[in-house]
């Protein structure tokens, strides 16, 4: 039977639904004792994965009528698809427990009904600049930590890496879109590959610059391929890391 997988609510990575901690973000992931045999089972689980034992539902850690994180309005619950979720109805902003996040990465059916269940989208509206404001989780009132998913997908939410994810208007519909779309895992692989190339360039014998322009002179001189393009590129890129080091 294939191993039942969650999403990490800080960076989208599948991970297995027991484990304690993101292995790609680190991140310290919602999980819960089993009371019959105490191994560790995701905070959305509703069976034990070590020994199949139901387990209590828990109450969600938002209260009912809690401040909506972007207009303060009083929030209601609501099942959209088959997960409960808190909306303002004044912004129509929605709020996502944990255990609810955790609870939608777990099928492609799942995300598919909860999409097909939102709202049509509305046009966008005249986009303003104005000053990033980091929003209160309405769980604990603190402020939480804007993300923009999976690194690449351009909506930038409002996460609390303890109770919660704050999806203003659309956005939720624009995350599963993305997801659909293949984009989580394009994300994914990019970042795979872009550690294994890092690692790579660590693993690599590093070679010797030249300490004065004098010496920079005197290899250029010997060797031409310094004035190629490929020689320009490289050039170019030792000065963009010198800058970055300094930073």
């Amino acid at each position: 039977m294939e191993a039942r997988v969650i999403r990490c609510s800080g960076c989208g990575a599948s991970v297995p639904a027991d484990a304690p901690q993101c292995p790609y973000c680190k991140a310290q992931l919602a999980t819960v004792a089993c009371p019959a045999c105490f191994a560790l089972a995701a905070l959305s689980a509703t069976h034990c994965p070590g020994c199949g034992a139901t387990l209590a539902p828990r109450s969600s850690p938002t209260p009912d009528g809690a401040a909506c994180p972007a207009c303060a309005k009083p929030m209601v619950a609501v099942r959209v698809g088959d997960l409960e979720v808190r909306e303002c109805h004044a912004c129509g902003g929605l709020w996502l427990d944990r255990a609810v996040f955790e609870q939608l990465g777990t099928s492609r059916e799942r995300q598919g009904a909860v999409f097909g269940a939102l709202p049509a989208p509305t046009a966008p509206p005249a986009v303003a600049l104005e000053a990033v404001q980091y929003r209160p989780c309405p769980a604990c009132r603190q402020r939480m930590n804007r993300v923009n998913y999976a690194k690449r997908s351009g909506v930038v939410l409002d996460v609390c890496k303890d109770h919660g994810i704050w999806f203003d208007k659309d956005e939720l519909r624009r995350v599963l879109a993305f997801i659909a779309g293949g984009g989580l895992d394009r994300a994914r692989e990019l970042e795979l590959e872009q550690l294994k190339e890092a690692k790579r360039a660590a693993e690599a014998p590093k070679e010797l610059h030249p300490s004065s322009s004098f010496e920079f002179r005197r290899q250029m001189n010997a060797q031409g391929h310094w004035l190629s393009t490929v020689g320009l590129l490289g050039l170019a890129a030792d000065v963009a890391w010198m800058l970055w080091d300094r930073e």
